[in-house]
């Protein structure tokens, strides 16, 4: 007896998994109904090019409306006649995407509004003369200006949208460094701004917020993504803070022969109970399909639980992380730390060697890796590192592993001691309470305190590098090279924050193993030293 499968939406995931079940059940009959209210383009050509006429249905009328799942069926409207009626299915999967949240203000659905909600949306971007403002955050909001910073065509400016701990895929150190770098690629960023109103002037976008007007001849919406999955929510279905629907290691949702995949889902994962919204996990597609064409079959497939892994390129650098950030450690019940470690990315006589940043998240009371960010000048060698944590996150590796973990030793890639395991190893210093490490945004607001004489700066490098400072601030920036800390700690004085400068941290560390060891107690190391403070474009 043949069996119906409705999907609501076309994600490709859904649509490869239903045409794998239907080799193996050539009956089937499979239709695709879109939701009624979808704030994304239907049909796009190129899909509708590769799976028309593959045995899959494709309404081009019919609207889903609402999900009946007692007697298993889709409410349906004609969206020609407007005739209501329903559809009923055997298996049910919800396939629809995401979007990025609404502005929320007058103006919000201009036509002329870009919406970007997933890297499929930033290939649609064309090279445009005059003014690009992207209006965002997160994920979203960094594929956008990837795409702009290539096009090499008119100036791009960014009105930051602050979305709480939604959507972050980096601590606010890092993001630090990656906005500081994309004012220096040519970027102009607003931050603290709220929106007030879009409208249209002419041929011009004019957008006020309650700091200013900007006009511009394109407005993107980079916002936080969130499942397109009402009808799910209206129907009962379990869903996250983002909408979206939660399913299990093998797709299902909390109800029987309902399935749920792609942007409009999110997933149980051995990372946390936290779970992950299917926009950041873009590259499962495969494994998705896998998993939905097992799950049909009713087979017992391996679990799909995916770590949440992303490189994006930015001018000349790239950033890259994989697993749970600070923030989201923290939502999901861990006692979370972070390490730094900057390094070179190859061997330091290598020509084409640059420094890498890596930032480590743990639990700190059981030493559990949770996950790992990082920048770098070479997106080849960053993405090598996050690639060799992101493989093994799922086996709950502990700082040791990553301390002792093994890489392919080629001079043109790799120092003797890798980044990768000194990162870890300023994670075990700082659970030893060996390293006390501040940030180099903690560092600004001690150097901008400078005057009330708290604290004592101390330069651990040599004079050539010390020198500059030295001159520029006599009062308070002092000199004393790490080698010859322990004879001269009578220069240095006691009952003031003691804050320890190097390059890239590694002296500094040093040094305050040192002051330790002679009794100063309150002794900051900064952590990725000046190459730390210049990434974030403090000012000394």
């Amino acid at each position: 007896m043949s069996e119906r499968i409705v999907l609501i939406g076309a994600y490709e995931a859904a649509l490869n998994g239903v045409m794998e079940y239907q080799r193996k059940h050539p009956d089937t009959e499979a239709i695709v109904i879109y939701p009624e209210f979808n704030p994304v383009p239907e049909f796009s050509c190129d899909v509708l090019e590769r799976y028309l006429g593959r045995g899959i249905e494709f309404s081009e009328d019919l609207r889903a409306s609402g999900v009946d799942t007692e007697a298993k069926r889709v409410i349906i409207r004609d969206h020609a006649s407007g005739a209501e009626g329903s559809i009923t299915y055997d298996k049910l999967i919800f396939a629809a995407c995401a979007a990025p949240e609404e502005f929320d203000v007058p103006g919000d659905h201009i036509a002329r509004i870009v919406r970007v909600g997933s890297h499929v949306d930033t290939t649609r971007l064309r090279p445009m003369d005059g003014t690009t403002l992207v209006i965002g955050s997160g994920l979203n909001l960094l594929m956008t200006v990837s795409v702009l910073l290539k096009h090499k065509k008119g100036s791009i400016e960014v009105i930051l949208q602050n979305t709480g701990h939604l959507g972050k895929p980096m601590s606010e150190d890092l993001f630090a460094m990656v906005l500081h770098h994309l004012r220096e690629s040519g970027v102009t960023i607003h931050e603290d701004h709220t929106l007030k109103q879009i409208e249209e002037v002419g041929s011009e976008l004019k957008v006020t917020t309650d700091k200013g007007e900007f006009t511009a001849s394109r407005v993107i919406n980079a916002k936080t993504s969130l499942a397109v999955s009402y009808l799910a929510q209206e129907a009962g279905f379990e869903t996250d803070k983002v909408g979206g629907i939660i399913v299990d290691g093998q797709l299902r949702t909390n109800i029987n022969d309902v399935y749920a995949c792609g942007g409009c889902a999110s997933f149980i994962s051995d990372m946390c109970k936290k779970p992950i919204p299917g926009t950041c996990i873009k590259f499962t597609e495969h494994r998705q399909s896998t998993a939905l064409a097992k799950a049909l079959e009713g087979t017992k497939a391996r679990l799909f639980n995916p770590i949440c892994t992303y490189s994006i390129t930015l001018g000349d650098r790239t950033v890259a992380g994989a697993g749970l950030t600070v923030d989201a450690a923290r939502e999901c019940g861990f006692t979370p730390m972070s390490a730094t470690a900057i390094q070179f990315d190859r061997a330091h006589f290598m020509p084409e060697a640059d420094l890498m940043t890596l930032e480590l998240v743990f639990d700190a009371p059981t030493r559990r890796v949770l996950g790992i960010q990082g920048m770098s000048k070479s997106g080849e060698a960053l993405r090598g590192r996050i690639s060799s944590v992101s493989a093994i996150l799922a086996k709950r590796p502990s700082i040791d592993d990553i301390a002792n973990l093994e890489l392919a030793y080629s001079p043109p890639f790799a120092s003797a001691m890798d980044v990768i395991n000194t990162v870890a190893n300023v994670a075990d210093n700082m659970l030893a309470g060996i390293n006390e490490g501040i940030s180099a945004t903690e560092f600004e607001a001690l150097w901008q305190e400078r005057e009330n004489g708290d604290s004592f700066f101390l330069d651990c490098r040599e004079l050539g590098n010390a020198k500059p400072f030295i001159e520029a601030h006599p009062a308070h920036w002092n000199h004393i090279p790490q080698g010859e800390i322990a004879r001269r700690l009578s220069e240095i004085p006691e009952g003031k924050k003691i804050v320890l400068m190097c390059n890239t941290g590694t002296r500094s560390y040093e040094a305050q193993v040192t002051l330790k060891h002679a009794g100063f107690n309150d002794v900051a190391n900064v952590d990725g030293g000046m190459t730390a403070v210049k990434q974030t474009g403090v000012k000394i």
